[in-house]
């Protein structure tokens, strides 16, 4: 997850003290506003729960603040509270998770009330699921899967995602629901009804698909995303594989049209919508999917004339996400942001660098770190768990301080395994 803090506003309060507010966003949307006194006591209560394992808190200023010291202060509140959302043990807790429920209500003026949401299913089949505003999106993937039959222990394959239906019919994923979030107030500040709420697996490999498929609804949830992504040629059949898949799809056998998809090329690719590029020249227009082990990017010249860069993940250098405009007071998805995303690639043990202008931006680089994080898994379920356990708990101090060296020598330094998985440095340029 990508947390930064474009914003920041001086506002007086009812007895004429003015005080800055710090607008903090959630991978390019308006997540809560907040007090630099506000976080200061948070982060009091949270060293008397976590001690030394907290990063540090930005200092107190006893003395009016320059343009210079407010600047810093907003990078190191910035810092401050990624490092927070990348703790797994942290964000998951109770004091992190009512602090900031709580800054969302507050911010959006929303009171705690029962609601029926509507939960999507990739088919359309709709989930109506009785909550109250303040329940998380862990809160609420739970009550929509237990509603489906899934089994409680394989939850945490399935995540809430914003999707955007499009004219055409197919859809364009636009971000993946973090579990603290709100997902009432992320849907409400949405444009227009095209957004919805959706359960959508959350990993990038498709071999995990084997671990699944022992539950019957799990069968079904994996079975009706692969028949829409399919339908909208994500995937790409042969010809023999595109006659067998319509043969299983009229006789709606599930697994062997899941087993089939297997091996079809790009199965499991997540396509991003209309984004450009400066390669091969600037405002080049590139469609772009992201899957297991591989990014796919079609550039489409001047001339008709296509190229396709298909780049290995191993070959992927590192990445950042930057807005290049400036953000004023938007929090829904769908207004213009202009994100970019810079990539760096070795190709024929050449540095190529290569900038995508896409809305997508923030949703492409969760996914690459999906991989990454994926990617050195094997084994049994219980192998998975250990190990992915291990290096996000284990390892999080020293890949968060490899981080900030890496940043502070350049914006892309020398490949490594722990860059790979790591490189999220957002740049800012207001």
């Amino acid at each position: 997850m990508h947390v930064n803090i474009p914003v920041t506003e001086e506002v007086q309060d009812s007895l004429g003290n003015r005080y800055v507010l710090y607008s903090v966003f959630l991978e390019g949307t308006l997540l809560f506003k907040v007090r630099y006194s506000d976080l200061h006591l948070w982060d009091e209560q949270l060293q008397r729960v976590f001690g030394n394992n907290l990063p540090a808190f930005p200092p107190k200023y006893y003395l009016a603040m320059t343009k210079s010291m407010a600047e810093e202060r907003r990078l190191q509140l910035e810092k401050y509270l990624q490092k927070l959302v990348s703790d797994p043990v942290i964000s998951s807790s109770e004091i992190f998770t009512n602090f900031f429920k709580r800054l969302q209500l507050e911010t959006f003026k929303i009171p705690t009330i029962e609601i029926i949401l509507k939960v999507y299913l990739p088919n359309d089949e709709q989930i109506r699921v009785d909550v109250l505003t303040t329940d998380t999106a862990e809160r609420v993937l739970e009550l929509a899967l237990f509603k489906a039959a899934l089994s409680r222990e394989l939850m945490e394959y399935f995540s809430l995602f914003i999707t955007h239906r499009e004219n055409d019919g197919g859809i364009t994923v636009v971000k993946q629901i973090a579990g603290f979030e709100l997902p009432f107030i992320t849907i409400w500040n949405m444009d227009d009804d095209s957004f919805q709420i959706d359960i959508r697996k959350c990993y990038m490999n498709p071999s995990t698909d084997a671990m699944l498929m022992g539950c019957t609804t799990a069968i079904h949830l994996l079975y009706i995303q692969a028949v829409q992504e399919y339908r909208m040629n994500w995937s790409r059949p042969t010809e023999e594989q595109q006659a067998k898949l319509q043969q299983l799809l009229e006789s709606e056998n599930k697994v062997k049209f899941l087993q089939l998809m297997q091996n079809v090329e790009r199965y499991g690719h997540i396509q991003l919508g209309a984004c450009t590029s400066d390669y091969p020249k600037p405002e080049t227009s590139v469609t772009v999917s992201i899957g297991y082990l591989e990014m796919y990017c079609c550039f489409h010249t001047s001339n008709g004339n296509k190229e396709i860069l298909q780049l290995p993940i191993t070959d992927l250098n590192c990445w950042h996400v930057q807005m290049c405009n400036s953000v004023k007071d938007n929090c829904s998805i769908d207004k213009k942001h202009q994100l970019e995303f810079m990539f760096e690639y070795i190709q024929a043990e050449t540095k190529k660098c290569i900038t995508l202008r896409t809305e997508q931006a923030f949703l492409l680089s969760t996914c690459l770190k999906k991989i990454m994080i994926e990617q050195p898994v094997t084994g049994t379920k219980e192998d998975l768990e250990i190990q992915v356990e291990r290096r996000a708990l284990t390892k999080f101090n020293t890949k968060c301080a490899q981080k900030e060296l890496h940043m502070k020598k350049s914006p892309f330094s020398p490949k490594t395994s722990e860059n790979l998985v790591f490189d999220e440095f957002t740049d800012i340029h207001l």
